[in-house]
């Protein structure tokens, strides 16, 4: 798991000044026509703040957008469930396996995604527009260690043999760019950090400086001496501040670029995340949760990470603040009737009925209720039409909290069986299950448990949250 972020007293006063200079047997079933549903659409003339957050647990990495107003967690789309959806949409011809994501725009408007082979000696960035769906720019640049593309999605930088390359996306023009060399010839050492406004570009020599490139007018204006190795800038921010982590000191800062001033941020390399106007943080506390800040008072804002507490490690990268309607990207396939073999009574108000187990709420769970570890007690769930299902996502075990997930079972190995006669071994090793190339065409799936990982003090095995796409 990653280190995690310390926020100290400090970091806040920091902030404040930087914002403040810049202004049983019985079954039980569900209905579609229920109406309990937790999570509430996001409204279209609502700016809300999303955070890219990116998480890796055993062989399998997690990138998804969180709704950070709404504290409960539930509110969050899988990127590759975006990507799935501009690459059909697009009717793109190459192997969906081929694209990865580059970058989403602050303002939550475009999304930059790349593709990248062994066929091919130049890459392919392919930028799309999130509110249609539509891909809005196409271009190639020769194959290269490093490429980055700004955030008002105007350029590309790009290294070559050694020298730096600007490309104009939309005038798609191509010019050198006059930066000195730097130490090596693998751009190990180089930053992909644009200024907020896309006009300047930091880049690492590799000799401890800092270069504030001028993209406009082709040269250097600024070099900075950092006196330590082991730098990296995390963010630059709008009133002209760079956010760094020094790995040798366990140490994350903040750069007047104006002054060369520096003060202290936090005591860890794992940076805090800021809204470019500064006046939003999120960052990872002592315990590994997510945790977000009003940075001007100083304030808590609730937040709950159903990946943190189904130990899933996440680290936030990026806020995007925006109107776009990113919700629309997560599909899903809703249930006519939801029955199971046995549900778990009702305790201390907390109910474990089938019909959990698609509400939206991964704060609630079906757990099976026979005595012993659940083995071969199932749920069904019909969809009352044939429908084609190309995956499955889920949120395994009791996920109310990381104590109550870790205190009951889980499931590790299922049974998946649907009208057709197809049936599946599945083990729950991933969050998300894809059906490959191969959909399967069903009414309904009857999941039984065949395996459990044992809970640290209960024998129930539990389900949050499942959802077929």
């Amino acid at each position: 798991m990653r280190k995690t972020t310390i926020i100290c007293c400090l970091a806040f006063s920091i902030l404040y000044g930087c914002v403040q200079h810049n202004d049983s047997a019985a079954q039980s079933e569900y209905n579609k026509s229920n109406t309990d549903q937790v999570v509430k659409p996001i409204q279209n003339n609502k700016q809300t703040n999303w955070m890219w957050f990116q998480g890796e647990k055993d062989s399998e990495s997690l990138d998804y957008l969180a709704n950070m107003d709404d504290s409960t967690g539930n509110t969050y789309i899988v990127l590759d469930d975006i990507v799935d959806e501009l690459y059909v949409n697009n009717k793109e011809s190459f192997p969906r396996g081929e694209l990865e994501i580059h970058r989403i725009s602050d303002d939550g408007k475009a999304i930059v995604l790349y593709r990248e082979t062994n066929y091919l000696d130049y890459s392919t960035f392919l930028i799309y527009d999130l509110s249609t769906s539509k891909e809005i720019y196409q271009f190639n640049i020769p194959n290269s260690y490093y490429a980055v593309v700004s955030p008002d999605l105007s350029r590309c930088i790009y290294t070559k043999n050694g020298d730096f390359y600007q490309y104009s996306i939309r005038e798609r023009l191509t010019k050198k760019l006059n930066v000195l060399s730097y130490k090596g010839t693998d751009n190990s050492a180089l930053f992909d950090h644009f200024s907020p406004d896309s006009k300047k570009l930091c880049i690492q020599d590799g000799y401890n400086n800092l270069i504030i490139f001028d993209l406009l007018n082709n040269k250097e204006i600024k070099r900075i001496s950092m006196g330590q190795e082991n730098i990296q800038v995390k963010e630059w921010l709008k009133n002209d501040r760079l956010v760094y982590t020094n790995s040798n000191t366990n140490q994350t800062f903040m750069l007047d670029l104006k002054n060369e001033q520096r003060m202290l941020l936090a005591k860890a390399s794992e940076a805090p995340v800021l809204t470019l106007d500064s006046r939003m943080t999120a960052y990872l506390n002592s315990s590994g949760e997510v945790e977000q800040r009003d940075v001007q008072t100083g304030v808590r804002i609730k937040y709950s990470d159903i990946m943190h507490r189904i130990g899933f490690p996440t680290v936030p990268t990026q806020w995007i603040q925006t109107t776009t309607d990113l919700m629309k990207y997560r599909k899903s396939i809703p249930a006519q009737r939801i029955v199971a073999s046995s549900t778990l009574p009702d305790q201390a108000g907390n109910s474990y009925v089938a019909r959990n187990i698609m509400d939206g709420d991964a704060s609630t769970a079906w757990c099976e209720g026979v005595k012993g570890d659940g083995i071969g007690e199932w749920i069904k769930i019909d969809f009352g039409t044939m429908q084609e299902l190309k995956g499955f996502e889920l949120i395994n075990g009791l996920a109310k909290s990381s104590k109550a997930f870790q205190a009951n079972n889980r499931v590790k190995r299922m049974k998946l069986e649907f009208s057709n006669g197809q049936t599946m071994m599945i083990d729950n090793d991933f969050i998300r299950n894809h059906f490959l190339d191969n959909p399967i065409h069903t009414s309904f799936v009857k999941i039984t448990i065949e395996a459990v990982e044992r809970g640290s003090k209960y024998h129930d095995a539990c389900m949050s949250e499942i959802r077929f796409f």
